[in-house]
């Protein structure tokens, strides 16, 4: 084939890789540092990194078997303000109690369908609850009062787990990472679920 010929299939290429890679270029830079705290986060699990640990996250996580991460999407920018968290957070300490009274008051005909309810209810209110504690790691210099706005994500994520426990061969599970980030501060993981066990909160 000669150059001529080889031209125009070359510019093509050319073009379908410039614009592959403006493509890239062009995600947003919140977006971007969403993804590095997740992506860091999942780093300091992996390496059993404590300290980097409880610098970057309000939750307890397991870490023995935890080998890393991937983001697989990362969900739309959702706001809310420091008294509408403490208001689902109250009214998910409300609905637990709630809950918890009635496993324990029914018959054994609907205790499994309340025990579901209970272990949900109280995820829902520890997520809250770790959610408000993010808001001080996030912007420990910043003053802040009822009516500043904060900022949610969702990340879904591809966790690796392998080790004794696991078994023989490494297993992937789709987990969901919620991070919060207050003004002028940084992205802090308050959530990390697996799909399934995910209690998807509202407003954050």
């Amino acid at each position: 084939m000669s150059f001529r010929r080889r031209t125009p299939a070359l510019l093509s290429i050319a073009v379908v890789v410039a614009a592959v890679a403006s493509g890239c270029a062009r995600e947003p830079e919140d977006v971007r540092g969403v993804r590095l705290a997740a992506q860091r986060y999942m780093s300091a699990l992996a390496g059993k990194d404590l300290a980097e640990i409880r610098r970057r996250a309000t939750c307890v996580v397991t870490v023995q078997s935890v080998q890393g991460g991937n983001v697989l999407k990362i969900g739309p920018l959702r706001r809310l303000s420091i008294s509408a968290l403490d208001s689902l957070a109250s009214a998910a300490s409300r609905d637990h109690r709630t809950a918890e009274s009635l496993w324990v008051s029914v018959g054994s005909r609907d205790r499994e369908t309340l025990f579901r309810e209970v272990r949900r209810t109280g995820r829902l209110e520890v997520t809250y609850r770790n959610a408000a504690r993010a808001i001080a790691l996030s912007s420990s210099n910043t003053i802040l009062n009822s009516s500043t706005p904060l900022e949610t994500r969702t990340v879904r994520m591809r966790v690796r787990y392998a080790g004794s426990v696991i078994g023989p061969s490494p297993v992937d599970r789709e987990m969901i990472l919620r991070l919060l980030k207050a003004p002028a501060g940084t992205w802090v993981a308050f959530s990390l679920y697996t799909a399934e066990d995910d209690p998807r909160p509202d407003g954050v």
